[in-house]
Formats: C-alpha cells, sequence, structure tokens
C-alpha cells in the first residue's frame, strides 16, 4: 500500500448509488471510496482525503470533511414514535427517522418533532441537514410528496430536485419575460448599424425532428475561385438576456438546458428558448454571424464576425440532409416542415456536403480523436409509457453539422484569445491512465508504445485498433484514458480535437457560456470593451467557468438518471425472460452486459465462489465449466431481478 498527497474533494455517489467516490469539482478525475473509509460523509460534502494504493488501484481515503453539503435529498420518512396528546387525545409523530436508499448509509437521519412537518409513515420525504452537534446529524423534512409510486411525474421531480435543478421560473423571470417583445421589432434592428441584414441569403436549419429551440442556421456559397463561404448563424441571446437581470441569474444557475426522455429542463423559459429566439422557419430572427472563408484544402482563410438580422428559408431534419443527398427526396416533395423540396435547396446541401468533404480531410491533417458510441433512445407514448428502446439513429448530416459548429467554435476563440474569454479546454491524459490503457492494450494483443501523449498518437492508436473485432471496447477503453472537457477562462487547448483554440459558441439558448463569450464579443465589436469591463470580465469568468462545468456534469448525470428509470420501468414486467448481450465492461465483483436495445445491467458475481477473477488478464473463469469471459465476449443472460431502488438490471448467465 503505497500513500499519496491530500486533496481537497467532493464525496459523491455514482448513479445507482452502489458505489461512492471522490472527485474534483469542475473536474473529471475521481477515486473509489470503500466503505470502511467514508468515516462520516454525506453525499456531497468537501472532504479532505488522501490518495492511497491498494493492490495496483488508488482509492481514496477520506480524513476529515471541510464542508457539509446543503442539497436536499429525497427518501422515505419511517415512523420511529408515535405519542397520544393530553390536550385533544389524538395521535401524533413525536420524532421519526428517513429510510436511505443506500444500504451501506451508516448514519441515522433522526427527525425531531418541530421538523417532521405533516409528514406520514412511508411518505417520501425531501430532507436537510440542520444541525451536525452530536455523533449524528439533526434533520428537517422540507416538502413531502404523498403515494410517490403512484405518480410518475413525483418521481422524475425528485430525481431532478436532488440534482438542483428546477423546471419552474421565478415569478421575478416571468415579471421581466411579460416585458419583452413577442416577434423581433425589426425597424429597431436595423436601426443598430453594426447589424447587417442578412434575410436574403438563402438559409435553413438542420436538426432533430422534435427539437424546438433551434441554436444554428447556415448559408453556403462557392465562388468561382474554389473558396467556399460557410455563414454560420448563431441566435442572440444576449439582445433579451440582459447581464444581471432576472433571466440571466437564473440562466446562470441552471447553466444548461437538460433533455430528457419525457421532458425537457430549458436554461430559458420556452418563450425565450423556443420561440424568440429560435431561429424558426420564416420569421426574422436576430442572430450573431460567424463568416469564414473556406479554401479548397479545407483550411480556413478568412473569419469575421458580426451582429445580423436572418431570415430561414427551410427547416430541415438529419435524416432529409442525408436522403436528400442519396436522391431519396427530389425537387419538390414534401419536407418535414411542410415547404417542398426547390433546386435552389439542393445546390446549396450540394456544396454543404463537398464543404463537409473538405473540413474533414484537414481535420484529419490534425489528428483529432472521432469516436462513435451507440446512444441509446428511450421512445414514450402520451401516457409516458415507454414503447420502444432502440440505438438513436445516426446520419452523415450529423457530422456535417458538428463540423461546422467546430469550425465556427474554433474560428471565434482563436479571434479572441487576447481577450478574457470562456474556453472549452480538454487536458491532456496523465501518465497513470496511459499505464492503464497500456495494460488494456496488452490484454487484446495490441502492441502498441506511447511515443508522445499527443492527439496524434491517439489516432494513431484508434486507426491500429479500427480493423479488431475487439474495436468497441478498445475504444471505450480509449475514451476511458482522457480527461474529461471542461470551461476555464484559461486556455489550454483541445486535446481531443486536436485544436490549439476551442470554445462554445453555438448553442446560447441551452448553454451559459456560449451566451457569455456572446456578450463578451458583442462589447467588444461595439467598442464598449473597456478596461473597467475587461477587469469585470477577469474577475467573474473563473466562478462561470467552474460552475457551468459543475452543472454540465450534473446533468449528464441527471439524464442517465432518469434514463436507467424508464429502462427499468420497461424491463419491469420481463423477469426470467432471456436475452442475447455482450459483456461491456468488468471489474472484480461482477461484470456490465449490453443487450441488443443498448439497455445495461450487471452479472454480479460475488457470491459465486466457482467464478474467480483474473485481475492481469481482465476476465473471470468458471471453475467447474472452464469457461472464460472477457469484455466484449457474447453471451445469453436471463434478468433475475429490476432493481427501481437502484435503478439496476440484474442478470444471470444462462
Amino acid at each position: 500500500m503505497n500513500e499519496k498527497k491530500e486533496i481537497k474533494w467532493i464525496y459523491s455517489p455514482s448513479r445507482d448509488w452502489s458505489f461512492w467516490f471522490v472527485d474534483v469539482k469542475g473536474q473529471d478525475k475521481w477515486y473509489y471510496v470503500h466503505f470502511l473509509n467514508k468515516k462520516d460523509a454525506l453525499p456531497w460534502d468537501e472532504v479532505l482525503a488522501k490518495i492511497k494504493t491498494f493492490k495496483w488501484r488508488d482509492e481514496a481515503v477520506i480524513k476529515r470533511i471541510l464542508k457539509r453539503s446543503d442539497k436536499v435529498f429525497s427518501w422515505t420518512f419511517e415512523v420511529a414514535k408515535k405519542e397520544i396528546s393530553k390536550r385533544d387525545k389524538k395521535e401524533y409523530i413525536s420524532f421519526g427517522f428517513v429510510k436511505v436508499r443506500d444500504d451501506n448509509f451508516s448514519n441515522d437521519i433522526f427527525i425531531p418533532w418541530k421538523y417532521v412537518r405533516n409528514a406520514k409513515e412511508w411518505d417520501f420525504v425531501w430532507v436537510q441537514i440542520v444541525d451536525w452537534t452530536w455523533k449524528n446529524p439533526k434533520w428537517k423534512i422540507v416538502e413531502v410528496f404523498w403515494n410517490l409510486d403512484k405518480n410518475e411525474d413525483l418521481i422524475i421531480e425528485s430525481f431532478i430536485r436532488e440534482a438542483w435543478f428546477r423546471e419552474k421560473f421565478s415569478r421575478e423571470v416571468l415579471t421581466e419575460l411579460r416585458k419583452l417583445p413577442k416577434n423581433v421589432d425589426i425597424k429597431k434592428a436595423l436601426a443598430n448599424k453594426n447589424r447587417k441584414d442578412l434575410r436574403k441569403f438563402f438559409t435553413f436549419t438542420i436538426d432533430w425532428e422534435d427539437a424546438k429551440d433551434l441554436d444554428d442556421a447556415i448559408s453556403i456559397f462557392k465562388r468561382q475561385n474554389w473558396n467556399i463561404e460557410l455563414y454560420v448563424h448563431i441566435a442572440d441571446v444576449t439582445n433579451y438576456v440582459r447581464e444581471d437581470n432576472a433571466l440571466d441569474k437564473e440562466a446562470f444557475y441552471r447553466a444548461t438546458s437538460v433533455y430528457l426522455p419525457d421532458r425537457v429542463i430549458a436554461m430559458l423559459p420556452k418563450e425565450l428558448s423556443n420561440n424568440l429566439c429560435s431561429l424558426n422557419l420564416d420569421w426574422a430572427k436576430l442572430s450573431l454571424t460567424c463568416e469564414m472563408i473556406i479554401g479548397k484544402d479545407g483550411v480556413i482563410r478568412k473569419t469575421k464576425v458580426y451582429e445580423s438580422l436572418i431570415k430561414s428559408d427551410f427547416r430541415l431534419t438529419y435524416k432529409e440532409v442525408d436522403e436528400i443527398k442519396n436522391w431519396k427526396i427530389k425537387v419538390w416533395d414534401k419536407l418535414f416542415c411542410g415547404e417542398k423540396a426547390t433546386n435552389e435547396l439542393f445546390e446549396n446541401i450540394k456544396n454543404s456536403w463537398e464543404l463537409k468533404d473538405r473540413l474533414e480531410k484537414a481535420r484529419t491533417i490534425k489528428w483529432n480523436l472521432d469516436f462513435d458510441f451507440p446512444e441509446t433512445k428511450i421512445v414514450l407514448d402520451e401516457n409516458k409509457n415507454v414503447v420502444e428502446i432502440k440505438q438513436y439513429p445516426k446520419y452523415e448530416s450529423n457530422k456535417m453539422i458538428e463540423l461546422f459548429m467546430v469550425s465556427a467554435n474554433h474560428s471565434i476563440s482563436k479571434m479572441f484569445k487576447d481577450l478574457p474569454f470562456l474556453h472549452r479546454i480538454h487536458p491532456e491524459p496523465t501518465e497513470e491512465d496511459i499505464e492503464k490503457l497500456q495494460q488494456i492494450l496488452h490484454l487484446f494483443w495490441i502492441n502498441f508504445r506511447f511515443e508522445k501523449f499527443t492527439t496524434k498518437e491517439y489516432q494513431k492508436l484508434l486507426e491500429l485498433i479500427e480493423k479488431s473485432p475487439n474495436k468497441a471496447i478498445l475504444e471505450k477503453s480509449v475514451l476511458r484514458s482522457l480527461t474529461k472537457a471542461i470551461y476555464s477562462p484559461d486556455n489550454e487547448g483541445h486535446f481531443g480535437l486536436g485544436l490549439d483554440y476551442y470554445s462554445h459558441f453555438t448553442s446560447p439558448i441551452r448553454r451559459y457560456p456560449d451566451l457569455q463569450i456572446h456578450r463578451i464579443i458583442k462589447e467588444k465589436l461595439a467598442w464598449k470593451l473597456d478596461k473597467n469591463r475587461i477587469n469585470h470580465y477577469k474577475t467573474i469568468l473563473k466562478n462561470i467557468a467552474t460552475h457551468c462545468s459543475d452543472r454540465e456534469r450534473a446533468a449528464e448525470q441527471l439524464e442517465y438518471k432518469v434514463k436507467d428509470y424508464f429502462i427499468c420501468k420497461y424491463y419491469r414486467d420481463k423477469i426470467w425472460e432471456k436475452f442475447e448481450a455482450m459483456i461491456s465492461w468488468i471489474i472484480p465483483k461482477w461484470f456490465f452486459v449490453m443487450l441488443e436495445d443498448t439497455s445495461e445491467g450487471f452479472v454480479d458475481l460475488t457470491e459465486k465462489r466457482n467464478f474467480v477473477y483474473n485481475e492481469e488478464l481482465m476476465q473471470f473463469e468458471d471453475k467447474m465449466t472452464w469457461k472464460k469471459y472477457k469484455i466484449w465476449d457474447k453471451l445469453e443472460v436471463e434478468l433475475v431481478e429490476v432493481d427501481m431502488k437502484l435503478l439496476r438490471l440484474n442478470f444471470e448467465i444462462v
């Protein structure tokens, strides 16, 4: 056992509360915490932990609690003692306890009489710590839910509250919202001499069929000198969301929109996100345009950015753009948006595909990393029952729009590199992460040694494993070795994209960092970014970066959790059914399996003594049958339990 330095961490549960870890706020570095090493830490406490190595694995040992979390938790209320009132002879609760869903939680959740509120036995309640003077803390019930199991909306609401998101907007926000116009005032917009009128440009959006918050639109022109002009128009949200007004404060608190199977928790009210700001078909809209001139070699020759007024001519879907390319849609066919396809549309789509090819070749030269993992799509009916679970469809046009947006994000970040700015940074992997990756590569007979920790080296590795029958799991292992991208006022480059400069510019309706840099850009364009304003941004940007990185991670965890809930609900009536699956990951006590519809579950081998784990080979061996189980092996499994508490599917090997 080797000891390493002490660091400040946040103590957190996994999304199914099956294990615990500590992680750094705003980063993607975490360490497992064994139950015996947690002291009396509670979820989301700030702790001081020492990192130690146990059997070649780094783990965290919590030394002391630095700051208690003020988060609200949702658990079940159990009555411990009832008494009869001497005054009216009625029964009342003198005190109670809350039953925690985590079986390893050792602290009593004691609720004194004055904090019980009107909770009844087995009610689902939200609790918060009041005092921690003695061995166990005193808690209070903040809010009570009744009949939670019969009300799905309340179950999802409890997940949302636990993640510190909220659906409803405050009275102050709604009051401010009523003062905004319903549509763009064109005369007022063009009174701004810096705003260009681009309504005559042929402009279109490409998005999913169910998208309502349309952040971006494009215009494209191919010139006689073979250059292509790409105009990326982004919704001008800052025209309505002014710094420090109620809308801005609420947007900052949320920091991001959250997309769940049954709802969207929007960063901005729908009057803004779906209407006034959204670049909807046939409506004049305010935007911030990034104009790029791109050569035949895919290199961006020149970039401009300015305020603009646009009007979208077509609202296309990714599927339609692929079908236009493959001649499945012809001129005058009716499209999803109700318009008929035209020759001008076909010409623009043709130019877009040509530009995609140019940018793709240029990006290949820069050695960007490109992963393609399946995403789970949950289809619900009008009663929020799961109709189908399947892999999210992917189209070539997804890649096309991604390339256009990455080009704009890179160009903007490079253009404003000397200003106080929010950057999207992706640090390079650590030596420790590289060593773990090398071990996994060795297991699969991939002979590769890193000369330098560069994007180019990683891309060479991805090309090497492209032909491997274990490609999917090897790509996942490569991804696990990378840190998570975060926001920062300091530019450190983006390792995954292989870019020295990168910022999020293209989604101000659903991401606060984009909205924030729009504000800086517009002040610079209007010559208002004086010394005082520069100092102002230098003061606030670090806090914005940390907060937005934290909320982004919380949103991802919430999205996974709600998705797991619907998956468990779907499989609840499929107990004892058999499924084809493959092993997606292995740890010493169990392995994860993925079904054909991308749903994942566990095969717990803790009690099965005939199964022996080989850490060096990362595989289990059944000593009775001598059968070996390793990552990406196919097998048949039987569903034995759907744990609605931990939101987990438990399988056994057939």
